[in-house]
């Protein structure tokens, strides 16, 4: 009884809008391929690499191996340099919010683009909110690209044949990012992740959902929305050549990775992103003959999928923050104990502390690596960057420092 009351009074009412996102049963499955695949014992934690021991924990590494440095999105709001050579680091910049997803400039590796987003609640309206900048490394000058997006139209529904809604190359609706005002658009809540085109003209990035005051990575809030299987996920494209701003697709589930697909030139031909809530991939075909379809490139992950990235041998690595419980694949099948589970304090959850990290064919669809380690060292791998000799890995644990390396799989 007292252990009874003690949960009772710590419990705070959920917010009401995850409550009424609840909806019917789902079944998520399991990928048979994982259970063989899997390596035996922790190879992540008998190998690892942990350097660099005043570096706070992270959201994205960003490498210049040929420079002989990296850039480190952390979650202490700094941009952080590190001398791979000399396995030092420092602060270099601190970012108005959090900084989350960064990649260069496909073509001058002088400007960085990067996400920044709220890493705790803000009770007053920000100058600068979440949203896409540019950074000049040589001159540390950090410019807004945007931080409002279109309205959307919520009420429509995919079609049957349909997982969300897109639009493909050109079917968009543009709007200049400078007439963007109060009547047409909203403020960016949340952005994830980024990818931009080879020719450096289209910035593509994800808004996991857009819940009011939204934070950056592992939160009650985000645990919230993986229980609740929200369809709030969008994708947005801020064009740098036209300076406008366009939806890309809606009604998904926790868009989070993202990666630009080619067929040949520098015009991307689809994006291959992930639902971070159920567990899988998808693609969305910008051009042609599945032009204007989406499709499931996988399902059935063991974890819930993070941040994306591809080797030199076009070979796909995911982080995996939190393996995937039966629990919450059970909660999914039975929705109506969603409602209660939600109001439980989030340190009485069950939470899994193992994290681990995937490889995917380069189309996507056949497991070729996995990995999970206990929890024993670190949790939440957000991102795994693949390096020419190495993986890096990005712990977004709080309190954790160092920049953590693991040596490719010999197995794969």
């Amino acid at each position: 009884m007292i252990v009874f009351y003690l949960v009772l009074v710590s419990c705070r009412t959920p917010e009401e809008y995850f409550k009424k996102q609840i909806k019917g049963p789902v079944e998520l499955s399991y990928h048979p391929a994982f259970d063989s695949i899997k390596s035996e014992g922790d190879p992540i934690k008998q190998n690892v690499t942990i350097s660099g021991s005043v570096l706070p924990a992270q959201d994205e590494i960003l490498l210049q191996e040929d420079l002989g440095r990296a850039f480190v999105a952390s979650i202490d709001g700094w941009i952080w340099k590190v001398d791979l050579k000399n396995n030092t680091t420092e602060p270099f910049l601190k970012t108005p919010l959090l900084p989350g997803g960064m990649v260069f400039h496909p073509k001058n590796p002088d400007i960085i683009f990067m996400c920044l987003s709220r890493g705790k609640q803000h009770d007053i309206n920000l100058v600068d909110g979440p949203g896409i900048y540019e950074l000049t490394i040589s001159t540390k000058q950090l410019r807004k690209i945007g931080t409002r997006v279109p309205l959307v139209d919520k009420t429509k529904e995919p079609l049957d044949n349909q997982i969300g809604i897109f639009f493909s190359k050109g079917k968009e609706t543009k709007i200049p990012i400078s007439k963007l005002n109060e009547t047409n658009s909203r403020n960016v809540e949340k952005a994830d992740d980024l990818a931009i085109s080879n020719d450096g003209e289209r910035i593509y990035f994800t808004e996991p959902y857009d819940h009011p005051n939204s934070i950056l990575g592992v939160s009650s809030q985000s645990k919230h929305e993986v229980l609740t299987l929200g369809r709030n996920g969008h994708l947005w494209k801020y064009d740098l050549k036209d300076n406008t701003a366009s939806l890309i697709a809606y009604q998904y589930t926790y868009l989070d990775g993202i990666l630009l697909e080619y067929s040949q030139g520098e015009t991307e031909t689809s994006i291959l992103l992930n639902e971070l809530s159920k567990s899988r991939l998808v693609r969305l075909h910008l051009t042609g003959d599945k032009e204007g379809k989406d499709e499931i490139v996988i399902e059935g992950l063991p974890g819930f999928p993070d941040g994306m990235d591809r080797d030199a041998t076009g070979r796909i690595w995911i982080a995996v923050p939190v393996e995937r419980s039966k629990l919450i694949t059970w909660l999914h099948k039975h929705p109506f104990w969603k409602s209660l589970v939600l109001y439980i304090p989030e340190s009485l959850q069950p939470v899994s502390k193992k994290t681990g990290i995937i490889a995917l064919s380069p189309n996507g669809s056949k497991p070729i690596y996995y990995s999970v380690h206990d929890g024993s060292l670190f949790s939440y791998i957000i991102v795994v960057v693949p390096g020419k000799e190495k993986l890096y890995l990005a712990v977004y644990q709080d309190g954790f420092k160092g920049l953590v390396t693991l040596p490719y799989p010999n197995n794969i």
